[in-house]
């Protein structure tokens, strides 16, 4: 039976790409907002007369910026290295579709093990206890035959322990990843809303400013008087 985890690409390898596209999704969302609201304010203060001009002037603009402090939050969220135990693969709602994916062929990720992190963990426990055994056994035994039967069995329980740990390694590796994964495609999603409220703000901002004129001034009596 072989104890050997597949060889494959290690998942953190894809992490430093989708930090490097929440990057590109933060600078660009906020660049759109300073782009909206950047310079919106000034080109349009002279526009505000009354106090119901300046109400919704600063209602549109609040939208924006809640629209773009959306956008941002969210996608800062996935550039946060999320804390991942083996615990994490049983219980984050995050891994959710990693665990579907799992059970779908668990022998691929748990191997000869078990079919859940808990069961490697219980193997990995259960091999080393079974080393420590043989290695007090071999330290007492003096016949030469069973030394070497001894010494057989205590390399078979030291490769299923490494064997063990490399899954749960790469176990590890693989709900980190998808957790960050998980993160940036919930990020594109916010940053789409977001953009949609920043952009209601700047309209609900160009309507309140363009909506009226300036009163029309009135024009003063004369002050000739017509003769009697």
């Amino acid at each position: 039976m072989s104890f050997e985890p597949p060889t494959a690409m290690s998942p953190l390898d894809a992490v430093p790409e989708m930090r490097t596209a929440a990057r590109w999704i933060l600078g660009a969302a906020a660049a759109v907002g300073a782009a909206l609201l950047g310079t919106s304010p000034l080109a349009a203060a002279g526009q505000i007369h009354t106090t119901g001009t300046a109400v919704a002037a600063y209602a549109g603009l609040i939208t924006g910026l809640a629209g773009v402090g959306w956008a941002i939050w969210y996608t800062a969220d996935a550039l946060v290295p999320p804390l991942t135990t083996p615990k994490s693969l049983d219980t984050d709602p995050r891994l959710r579709d990693l665990r579907a994916q799992i059970a779908n062929d668990p022998p691929a990720f748990y191997g000869p093990f078990g079919t859940s992190m808990a069961d490697l963990l219980a193997a990995k426990a259960l091999h080393q206890q079974v080393a420590a055994n043989l290695t007090a056994a071999l330290a007492r035994e003096q016949d030469p035959g069973r030394r070497s039967l001894v010494q057989l069995k205590l390399a078979e329980a030291g490769t299923a322990v490494s064997a063990i740990g490399g899954r749960i390694q790469t176990l590890l590796e693989l709900s980190h990843a998808w957790c960050i994964r998980t993160q940036l495609r919930r990020a594109r999603l916010h940053t789409l809303a977001g953009a949609a409220v920043a952009a209601l703000g700047v309209v609900i901002f160009l309507a309140a400013t363009g909506a009226e004129s300036p009163p029309t001034p009135v024009p003063a009596p004369s002050a000739t008087r017509t003769a009697s």
